[in-house]
């Protein structure tokens, strides 16, 4: 099984058109708008890091949404 590798620009080139799914789950997670956008910031400087760390990325979605629900988790 061939994988494209997935890296910084194309977590840029994601995130913009996935924030808003990605916000509407923080928030339902949090139970806050408010927090669910800290959620959401916290999510991609974390997923930022762990790209620039060379993490390994099989499915590019899923990924962002665990970690936005470990970081709804632990706020």
């Amino acid at each position: 099984m061939m994988s494209s590798k997935f890296d910084r620009a194309a977590l840029d080139a994601m995130l913009p058109g996935l924030r808003p799914k990605l916000h509407r789950y923080a928030a339902r997670m949090a139970g806050s708008v408010i927090d669910g956008e800290d959620i959401v910031q916290e999510t991609a400087l974390k997923a930022l890091q762990a790209i620039d760390g060379n993490a390994a990325v099989d499915r590019p979605e899923q990924w962002l949404f665990r970690i936005a629900h470990n970081a709804a988790q632990d706020h």
